[in-house]
């Protein structure tokens, strides 16, 4: 039987006592789990629905009112589903650990409804240029730009905050961003032959 190394074990146990002690010091606005919703709501699906939009657009989808009610249906429902998944998971994950709290309306119903709004706020940002450009590739490029800009700006944000590698940060979340409109105009493409 192979037994872990003393040293080995005290150095992981110090590394752990000090990510404890940083994020303890950390100004995080609006608390842990709000914070962590808000930024769940700009990264989680902000960028599926620029992805299906442009996916609609190279599937020959020419029609703007079309168009429209589809991206905003799927941003109703993907911003649904992504709060009730936030919901119910911090909520099972405490009943499992026996950790359930005596205010799930505060706990768990008030960062699963934040998460909703602030994504259906920010994918609202990606029907804009849709509304406002005549043009819809100059509309769908526009709509690329935005996401991709809100994404940025979202992980240098969260970089700054947790004091870790912003640019590093933003240029992620902006390439995961990026891969996930190209699978969807990708999809569109493919579907649309």
């Amino acid at each position: 039987m192979v037994t872990p190394n003393k040293k080995s074990i005290i150095a992981s146990v110090s590394a752990a006592r000090v990510s404890r002690r940083r994020r303890r010091t950390l100004n995080i606005p609006l608390g842990k789990q709000r914070f962590l919703s808000m930024l769940e709501g700009i990264e989680g699906g902000f960028a599926i629905s620029t992805g299906i939009i442009a996916g609609l657009s190279f599937s020959h989808v020419t029609d703007r009112r079309v168009l429209l009610i589809i991206a905003a249906i799927s941003i109703l429902v993907s911003g649904f589903n992504t709060a009730a998944v936030k919901y119910s998971s911090e909520h099972y994950e405490d009943e499992l650990d026996g950790r359930e709290t005596h205010s799930p309306w505060r706990v768990y119903f008030v960062p699963a409804a934040l998460e909703f709004i602030i994504y259906f706020a920010i994918c609202l940002l990606t029907l804009l240029p849709l509304i406002i450009f005549r043009d819809l590739s100059i509309a769908v490029i526009w709509c690329v730009v935005i996401t991709l800009g809100v994404l940025f700006a979202a992980g240098f944000w969260r970089g700054q905050l947790l004091r870790t590698k912003p640019l590093r940060d933003g240029f992620e979340l902006a390439f995961l961003g990026a891969l996930i409109i190209a699978i969807g105009a990708g999809a569109g493409y493919v579907l649309g032959l």
